[in-house]
């Protein structure tokens, strides 16, 4: 059954984050399960379906890796305010 693109999208970083940790860190763990995803997500496109899964699940990765950045980030500036509150 066919299905529109962004429903596939949906699916596609669904079953990403259902991926252990250790298996979507870098773009060749993107582009692997994309690989097996293309089978499964049946979506019109003009592009090739593998790349473009690839080119969404690469996207993620990165605002997840932007996300965990912003988050320690977040924890070193409450850390320094908190020291220099004992100060």
């Amino acid at each position: 059954m066919q299905m529109l693109k962004a429903d596939a999208e949906r699916e596609a970083i669904r079953r990403w984050y259902l991926l252990p940790e250790f298996e979507r860190q870098t773009c060749e763990d993107c582009e692997a399960y994309a690989a097996r995803l293309v089978h499964d997500l049946e979506f019109y496109t003009v592009t090739s379906r593998q790349r473009l899964i690839g080119a969404w699940l690469m996207r993620e990765m990165f605002r997840a890796k932007e996300r965990e950045k912003a988050e320690l980030l977040g924890l070193e500036e409450a850390l320094a305010a908190q020291a220099a509150q004992a100060a």
